[in-house]
């Protein structure tokens, strides 16, 4: 990745500073997208993590970024999506009801089950269900 530019979406809700600072540690050129333009004609796009499934959808819709990220997605262009950007990409979340994310997976996220520690740091084994 070394000096190449990465368009780092500002969802509202996301660790922006840590992303940007991640990114640049890697040898990245990360931009932080202020225009649509720039999302839909990134070379390269993250969509960072933290926060609130519904309050980020709700931020990007309001701005007209959600639409440019879309455009992008169905280009199927490299796409870095972090935690929160991640479970944007699918169908929904049973944080939101109601709530519809970008349905690039069909998958409805859902709770961790009772009894995990939340919030949970570490690695693990993902696997779908369904």
């Amino acid at each position: 990745m070394r000096g190449k530019t990465v368009v780092v979406v500002p969802t509202g809700t996301a660790n922006l500073a840590s992303v940007l600072a991640g990114l640049e540690r890697a040898g990245g050129r990360p931009v932080v997208a202020r225009e649509y333009a720039d999302i839909s004609e990134a070379p390269r796009l993250v969509l960072p993590g933290v926060g609130s499934f519904g309050a980020a959808v709700s931020k990007l819709r309001s701005s007209g970024a959600w639409n440019a990220i879309a455009r992008y997605l169905n280009k199927g262009r490299p796409t870095l999506a972090i935690c929160l950007g991640l479970q944007l990409l699918c169908t929904g979340s049973e944080e939101s009801p109601g709530i519809e994310g970008f349905g690039f997976f069909d998958a409805h996220v859902g709770r961790f089950p009772r009894g995990l520690r939340v919030p949970h740091m570490g690695w693990n084994t993902v696997e779908p269900d369904g």
